[in-house]
């Protein structure tokens, strides 16, 4: 009898002990431990919280799952310990590998070029990102130069700075509409585009941003001719001259990540117009476009991409444009130019094998995309092409499937091979590009 008198009064109290563990606690502080560079500042950051924000044991899930899904670490583990007022939250931290220096490759039939980039993820462990790169090819030839801190000095602030310069041998398809199999070149041109920006953007929410970036810009046009063996010379496509804009944007990211695989909701509207008396084109766009990603058996994904785009007076290096890695796989790089456009894209993705620290993927999509021309500028402010006259419209598709390869140590990913077959077009295409790729 006396052991039962003594459970009882052991159970009773123990019992409002144990439902006080599972009360709401704030967060007082954050701290890591293990093999990381990531401060205790960006560690809050990246999972979610803040000083103050109410926890429980049940949230410790949500607080590793959120640090895995930067994908900076293999491994995250997070534990509560009490303290004075509240908790801290403990994270045990291996980073993958936040930086890489690294040639690239890229392979088209008619395009190919080289490069080599630096690429960091996690500068000073402040979750900062930075990308220089350069390349030089038979087509094009670049470089970028971008610098991202998305916490200025651990506010909801953040600040960008980047450079683009670019050197590109453009092409103008003749597009029949009687003949979608044509992949005959109307006009080429030597497209130099020299560029800068920054921006300032603010943290509304984790998955919430908002910012404004200044741009500009001077362009030029040299060697525009026909695709013919004497290249006979033709007007360029646009007169030289600055494009000076301002870009507003607003981002909803919610997706999560996990070693190449994604799932969740994006979304984004970006507005862009000139600056009247600085610039020499007077044009506006707007862009928008919506992911949904959807994960299956932990490592199978179905995405759905979608994206509309239109523009007004658009001067030829913002033509919006079909064909290549970003939309239609198979076509031509740019090969549908307007200032209309609609995407489609379905795609499924599937673990084949992993060894050692490489993850291998297989892929299969669908692509669907509409390009037309409806808001040209002025007379005389642009040369258009037959196939590029006011009215003209056309509806693209493709299917094809592709290999991924990921590295489990490497925050970016390694490989992409497509394999494309154009519907309309009748034409196989291959994608491959080895380095600092994302498709």
């Amino acid at each position: 009898m006396r052991w039962v008198v003594a459970i009882v009064v052991l159970v009773a109290t123990a019992l409002p002990a144990f439902a006080g563990d599972q009360q709401p606690r704030p967060i007082v502080g954050f701290r890591v431990r293990g093999d990381s560079k990531v401060t205790d500042r960006t560690c809050g950051w990246l999972s979610h919280m803040e000083i103050g924000d109410l926890v429980t044991p049940d949230s410790i899930p949500q607080l590793a799952a959120a640090l895995m899904s930067s994908e900076l670490f293999e491994s995250a583990k997070v534990t509560l310990e009490d303290a004075p007022g509240g908790v801290i939250v403990v994270a045990e931290l291996v980073d993958k590998l936040s930086w890489i220096a690294a040639p690239t490759v890229f392979v088209l039939p008619s395009h190919w070029a080289v490069g080599v980039g630096y690429a960091e993820s996690d500068l000073g462990g402040e979750n900062k990102k930075m990308l220089l790169y350069g390349q030089l090819g038979n087509r094009t030839s670049l470089f970028l130069g971008t610098f991202l801190d998305p916490s200025v000095k651990g506010t909801k602030w953040q600040a960008r700075a980047d450079i683009y310069l670019l050197h590109m041998i453009t092409d103008e398809y003749a597009n029949p509409p009687s003949d979608p199999s044509s992949f005959a070149i109307d006009r080429t041109s030597t497209m130099t585009f020299l560029d800068a920006g920054a921006l300032v953007g603010y943290t509304f929410a984790w998955w919430l941003v908002g910012d404004f970036r200044l741009r500009g810009a001077y362009v030029y046009y040299r060697n525009s001719h026909a695709d013919d063996l004497t290249q006979t010379p033709l007007p360029a496509p646009q007169s030289d001259g600055w494009d000076i804009t301002a870009q507003l944007r607003v981002t909803l990211d919610a997706r999560g990540h996990r070693f190449g695989v994604t799932w969740g909701p994006y979304a984004q509207l970006q507005l862009e117009p000139s600056i009247p008396g600085l610039d020499s084109y007077n044009y506006q766009l707007l862009k928008a476009r919506a992911y949904y990603s959807w994960r299956f058996f932990e490592e199978h994904e179905l995405e759905v991409r979608t994206r509309l785009q239109m523009g007004r007076h658009v001067p030829f290096h913002e033509d919006l444009t079909l064909g290549g890695v970003s939309d239609l796989r198979g076509y031509e790089v740019d090969q549908f130019r307007g200032d209309f456009t609609t995407l489609f894209r379905v795609e499924y993705s599937v673990p084949l094998v992993k060894w050692r620290f490489f993850a291998f993927r297989a892929i299969g999509f669908f692509d669907s995309g509409f390009v037309g021309r409806y808001w040209p500028g002025p007379s005389g402010a642009r040369d258009y092409l037959p196939s590029e006259a006011k009215g003209q419209s056309r509806t693209l598709d493709d299917v094809g499937a592709g290999l991924r390869i990921y590295v489990s140590s490497i925050v970016l990913p390694l490989l992409g091979l497509d394999f494309a077959y154009g519907l309309e077009g009748k034409t196989p295409q291959v994608y491959f590009e080895v380095g600092l790729t994302d498709f």
